[in-house]
C-alpha cells in the first residue's frame, strides 16, 4: 500500500492540519519529514493513509491550512511529488 505526505513549513501548521483532518474524520499522523523531502522549514509532515489523499488535500485547502508539498509514498519505497 502507499500513503501520502503533506509537508509543512512549521510545526504549528502541521498541528493545525492534523486537527482539521481529525475533525473531518481523516486519520493523519504527524511525523518528521524525511530528509530527502525537506526543501524548506522545520520538517514536519502529515502522513495520510491510502485512499484519503484527495479528501485530505481538499480539507486542508478549504480550511486555509497551508501545506508546502504533497508526495505519494509508493510501495517500492519511492516518493513522487504530486501537483495539487
Amino acid at each position: 500500500m502507499y500513503d501520502y505526505f503533506f509537508t509543512f513549513r512549521s510545526v504549528t501548521a502541521a498541528q493545525s492540519g492534523a486537527k482539521r483532518l481529525e475533525k473531518a474524520g481523516i486519520s493523519a499522523t504527524m511525523v518528521r519529514t524525511p530528509r530527502n523531502l525537506q526543501k524548506q522549514g522545520c520538517g514536519y509532515s502529515l502522513r495520510v493513509p491510502p485512499g484519503y489523499g484527495a479528501a485530505a488535500m481538499e480539507q486542508l485547502k478549504q480550511s486555509g491550512v497551508p501545506f508546502s508539498r504533497l508526495y505519494l509514498h509508493r510501495d517500492d519505497g519511492g516518493l513522487e511529488e504530486l501537483k495539487p
